[in-house]
């Protein structure tokens, strides 16, 4: 009789973390244009970056290699959204990193980066 109740016991606090664990998948960045560590022949002029669910975009900046930051002309969107599409400036030869930070709904923070050098 012990047995069978350590085993539902068991069995709940296993279905009890299984029915959480969508709460704790926070999205995560599905793809975009331009491949971390890709070598560009031409400058692009835009980035889309695609997120698994809708997040909000809170911060994007543009660094060339001497770690300076690039002005980006763009307005954050006031809601959350799954893609966001970056106008980049032109772009000479050289090293580029792309640092994003985005918030879930549940109000997790997420951030990356995306280094690239055009040649």
């Amino acid at each position: 009789m012990v047995k069978n109740i350590y085993n539902l016991l068991m069995i709940w606090l296993l279905l009890s973390f299984m029915s959480a664990q969508p709460a704790w998948a926070h999205t995560a960045l599905k793809s975009s244009n331009i491949e971390h560590g890709s070598v560009l022949s031409d400058a692009p002029d835009h980035l889309e970056i695609v997120f698994g669910s809708a997040v909000g975009l809170v911060g994007i900046v543009l660094k060339d290699g001497g770690d300076q930051a690039i002005d980006l002309a763009y307005e954050k969107p006031k809601s959350m959204q799954k893609s966001f599409s970056i106008t980049l400036p032109t772009l000479e030869a050289g090293k580029y990193t792309f640092y994003w930070r985005t918030v879930a709904k549940d109000g997790h923070v997420m951030k990356g980066e995306i280094a690239f050098t055009v040649t």
